[in-house]
């Protein structure tokens, strides 16, 4: 069952809780914080914030490591309710604050409704433009490798399996398993393990 509730700012604020409940619980103190795009407020962009109201890397504890997260959200009119839409998403891991600056990794997904005549592959990972290893002329930063659908708990099992990050509780991956599951239940999608 998709999210529903009875005004936008409302599926954008249970978004925004459930978000941050789970990276305070698990990963960081820092929190989402989110903008309204639209005039009748149906969209908004959520991710973190600098004191400027800017958006920014955070950086993650006992780490040299940096994560910004994006959110496009749409909040669509049903009936007498909203339907939670999801728009686009980024999740960039870097070594700096700006998101000016070029990711060592990014997982981005592009709607339809967002770029209708994107020619990459709409869930896709990119990786930084000094990548070596295959050939000369290979740089993954110029692909869009497809990925599927990914969520905010694959990237921080990442960061904390991969990337050695420490979680702030020893239960992190049933946090992340119970996380997941409320995802698949609003977005009604199948979202793999």
């Amino acid at each position: 069952m998709p999210l529903v509730a009875r005004t936008p700012r409302e599926v954008f604020h249970i978004v925004q809780d459930h978000l941050n409940r789970t990276l305070n619980k698990v990963l960081t103190h820092h929190r989402l914080e989110f903008t309204v795009r639209h005039a009748k407020q149906e969209k908004t962009l959520l991710h973190f914030q600098d004191s400027h109201k800017e958006a920014v890397a955070i950086s993650l504890p006992s780490s040299a490591w940096r994560l910004y997260l994006s959110f496009g959200l749409q909040a669509i009119p049903q009936g007498r309710d909203y339907v939670l839409h999801i728009l686009q998403y980024a999740y960039r891991i870097q070594q700096t604050p700006s998101i000016q600056d070029e990711a060592e990794v990014r997982f981005e997904y592009v709607s339809s409704e967002i770029d209708p005549s994107a020619r990459w592959c709409r869930h896709h990972v990119q990786f930084h433009r000094d990548y070596r290893g295959v050939s000369g002329d290979f740089s993954p930063s110029k692909f869009h490798i497809p990925t599927g659908w990914v969520t905010i708990g694959n990237v921080i099992h990442f960061l904390i399996a991969d990337l050695g990050i420490p979680p702030l509780i020893e239960t992190w991956e049933e946090e992340l398993r119970q996380s997941e599951e409320q995802f698949r239940v609003w977005t009604s999608r199948e979202v793999p393990e």
